[in-house]
């Protein structure tokens, strides 16, 4: 208290003054139409200018929240497409998400590697979100890879540009049935084997995925065909391609989860004949 009452001594005669100004700027601007004008015209830019500094601040700290709802609603989409694809022609079917074999559970980039003979990339989602072993990746522009290993809270994947990955693949226009491989050389560039010399392959034509496995839908983008030669020692193209994916530049993905799957394991376990 001490101190205000020191600071209202040694600064009255400013404060008299200020108060004294803005009491005959108010009554300029009532008692004259064009200085209220220009006021108001002012004060009004000024607020909007206030406004507008906040929402873009609003904006910018809610923008991480907006980009997690707009990735997780992609996934729907992206299991709403798989079943259209699939089913697009069977109307006995009922088109409930529940229905569908497929689901997505959205990531994000955490690690990405390129270099090595085998890459592999880390994912913020784990055994928590329901990521298991073995499930497939992939991004809006196509595949990515697999699931080697998880965490409660994150997962590893091993991409597609890994000399260990093999991915059944399809020619789109022919059907015919192929695997996907890198060699180890360019991360932008892979083969594909078994495409026999009697097919009409053509360069830019379309590879898919086969759906022959549990692992990825069928018909998702794989990549393009680059270069295509007859293998003068087997029946077969040499065949190169481009991936549909930059996979050294993704920051969101989504693992592929077949609601299937654990019963088509089943099928595939040894079985015992008693004779």
């Amino acid at each position: 208290m001490r101190n205000i009452i020191f600071l209202i001594t040694k600064f009255h005669t400013l404060i008299v003054f200020v108060v004294l100004e803005i009491f005959a700027l108010s009554f300029v601007f009532k008692t004259n139409n064009y200085q209220g004008i220009k006021y108001a015209n002012t004060s009004n830019f000024i607020a909007a200018n206030v406004v507008n500094l906040s929402n873009e601040i609003i904006n910018f700290i809610n923008s991480s929240k907006n980009n997690k709802i707009l990735t997780e609603e992609n996934a729907k989409l992206r299991a709403q497409l798989t079943y259209q694809n699939n089913y697009s022609e069977d109307t006995l079917l009922p088109k409930k998400s529940d229905t569908y074999t497929y689901s997505y559970i959205p990531a994000k980039v955490i690690n990405n590697t390129i270099n090595n003979n085998n890459n592999f990339i880390t994912i913020n989602k784990g055994t928590l979100d329901g990521i298991k072993n073995g499930y497939g990746v992939v991004s809006s522009k196509g595949v990515v890879g697999i699931i080697v290993n998880t965490t409660e809270h994150y997962a590893l994947i091993m991409s597609a540009i890994s000399t260990k990955s093999n991915i059944s693949v399809r020619h789109k226009n022919t059907n015919a049935i192929g695997s996907l491989y890198w060699n180890g050389n360019n991360p932008f560039e892979l083969n594909i084997d078994n495409f026999s010399k009697t097919l009409p392959i053509k360069i830019k034509d379309t590879i898919v995925t086969a759906g022959f496995s549990s692992i990825f839908p069928p018909n998702l983008p794989v990549a393009t065909v680059k270069k295509i030669s007859p293998n003068p020692t087997s029946s077969f193209y040499i065949c190169e391609v481009i991936l549909t994916n930059s996979i050294p530049s993704l920051t969101d993905v989504y693992v592929v989860v077949n609601k299937n799957i654990e019963e088509i394991k089943k099928l595939n376990e040894p079985i015992t004949i008693n004779e």
